[in-house]
């Protein structure tokens, strides 16, 4: 961070050949079943308005394109990825810039302890960087946890213009809400999740400060304190039109507290939306084909509205005792 890297262009070559390295993912992401190893066949760390562009991964064996920990302005655009064997493009930061971090799913640091400063420790993470305009075709073809784009510990990432096809989990993945304020527009994302279950063409969850496997102690400390909600998110992530299709799963799925979206201007194909948990979403003039809205387990206080969508069968909500704010 103190001696960026500025300036540099990686363009026009071709990658193939490198090792696999689904043996070394080890390293969790917060509060999540995945692990990941950071690396890739390039490995992008410290750098400023650089860009890895018109490359072809051919068959990498792991992370095509990895953006690691501190970067400013690195665009991925204009690359073929051809069966990696794990993410096609991922930026992640390091969780020593998250306040009160907790790792798997059931982890959590009490409130009472809980740093209640908002916004990143440190600025070791990536933001405002891009990827645009590539094609990632049958990535994840060894590592299964894996997404043609992936987002954790990053904040103002914008993903466009991309086409993702023939993965095994999401073509575009969000992990967590630190620190948001992406832009995911105009991508096509399709055959999706063909290999597990429970997640999206696009996918996120939340599991931000706020997050607690008790759900009634996360209901409790919400209604006393709404503001924990924005204690990680420093921006509202907007995912505009997109095509998007999953037959198992959900086109669009926020899961397990996904907070601070605006969600317009997309056509669902047959998978539909859902909306788990979590606070402050809007999701208006979408299109959902064969399929409709899923509510889930909402809060009471979410401030969630869905509102001007065209849907073509009826709502699908599993436990929802309170329907947000319209």
């Amino acid at each position: 961070m103190a001696q960026p890297v500025k300036n540099i262009t990686v363009r026009g070559i071709t990658f193939t050949g490198n090792a696999r390295t689904f043996m070394k993912t080890r390293e969790p992401l917060l509060r999540s079943d995945w692990t990941i190893y950071r690396g890739g066949a390039v490995l992008v760390e410290g750098a400023e308005n650089s860009a890895v562009t018109n490359c072809f991964f051919d068959a990498v064996g792991g992370n095509a394109i990895f953006i690691n920990n501190y970067n400013r302005h690195v665009r991925a655009d204009s690359n073929l990825i051809y069966l990696a064997g794990a993410s096609g493009i991922a930026f992640v930061g390091n969780p020593d810039a998250v306040r009160s971090p907790a790792f798997e799913y059931n982890a959590f640091v009490p409130y009472t302890e809980m740093d209640m400063t908002p916004g990143p420790k440190s600025e070791d993470y990536p933001k405002d960087c891009s990827a645009s305009d590539n094609l990632i075709q049958f990535s994840g073809e060894i590592e299964k946890q894996s997404a043609g784009v992936q987002i954790s510990i990053a904040a103002k990432i914008r993903v466009a213009h991309n086409t993702i096809h023939n993965v095994p989990r999401a073509g575009i993945n969000v992990s967590e809400g630190t620190f948001g304020g992406h832009l995911i527009e105009r991508n096509d994302v399709y055959n999706t999740v063909l290999e597990t279950g429970d997640h999206g063409a696009f996918n996120s969850w939340g599991r931000d400060r706020f997050w607690h496997p008790n759900r009634r102690a996360m209901d409790s400390a919400t209604i006393n304190n709404l503001a924990l909600t924005q204690l990680d998110i420093t921006g509202t992530t907007i995912i505009r039109e997109n095509r998007f299709r999953c037959d198992h799963g959900w086109d669009i799925d926020l899961d397990d507290g996904s907070s601070y979206y605006d969600i317009y201007d997309n056509v669902c194909l047959n998978g539909g939306l859902k909306l788990r948990e979590g606070f402050f979403r809007r999701v208006h003039h979408n299109l959902m084909i064969n399929n409709t809205f899923h509510p889930h387990v909402w809060f009471a206080n979410s401030n969630d509205e869905f509102t001007a969508n065209v849907v073509t069968t009826d709502y699908k909500p599993i436990q929802v005792k309170s329907w947000g704010k319209k």
